[in-house]
């Protein structure tokens, strides 16, 4: 009986899980657009990059694979 508790424990906090996580991506996303909106605003303050200022791509986000393999990164 106790094994069949502890499993049914366990599915109900994957099931939280995996619910977090949807959430989260969602909210990725919402906040992504966001941004993505403002960038396109001149009236934000910030959102706009100095034109001449070279972005950088951040390890993990939109990285190009060459460049991350070559600086050793994942």
């Amino acid at each position: 009986m106790e094994h069949d508790e502890q499993a049914d424990r366990m599915e109900e906090d994957a099931d939280r899980l995996e619910q977090h996580n949807d959430q989260l991506g969602e909210r990725i996303d919402e906040v992504k657009d966001d941004w993505d909106r403002k960038e396109q605003d001149v009236s934000v303050p910030g959102a706009q990059p100095d034109e001449d200022e070279d972005e950088e791509p951040l390890a993990g986000i939109d990285a190009d694979e060459e460049t991350v393999s070559e600086e050793g990164g994942p």
